[in-house]
């Protein structure tokens, strides 16, 4: 059975330079201090998740702190951070779902990317 059955929810490829940086704490960190950062080029998204296509792989379900970045020409300019969870990992990258997101802030990041020249 195909993931996009399984999910309630759509979701919809996003410009091709978007990108996601996601820290996740060390699971083999026996004091769970160290953050594991890891950066990638967002696939597909939704209101409820998304898949960033990176070779890092991570332990399934692991918290995850997401930013991400509609704007490679002005990084930081155009964002949403939202907290999450690791729910798949692959080969070709990680699927996460989240457990908050601002979706209208979201949504402002989308029309302003739209308004930016390609």
């Amino acid at each position: 059975m195909d993931d996009s059955n399984k999910r309630g929810n759509t979701r919809s490829r996003v410009w091709p330079d978007t990108t996601a940086t996601v820290k996740i704490k060390d699971p083999y960190d026996a004091e769970g201090r160290s953050v594991i950062t890891i950066r990638g080029i967002v696939a597909d998204l939704g209101s409820e998740g998304m898949f960033i296509k990176t070779d890092e792989a991570v332990a399934v379900p692991s918290r995850a702190e997401i930013t991400i970045d509609f704007n490679p020409d002005r990084p930081g300019t155009i964002c949403v951070h939202a907290m999450g969870q690791a729910v798949r990992s692959a080969d070709n990258g990680i699927g996460l779902k989240f457990s908050t997101i601002d979706v209208q802030r979201l949504q402002k990041c989308i029309l302003e990317r739209m308004q930016l020249r390609n």
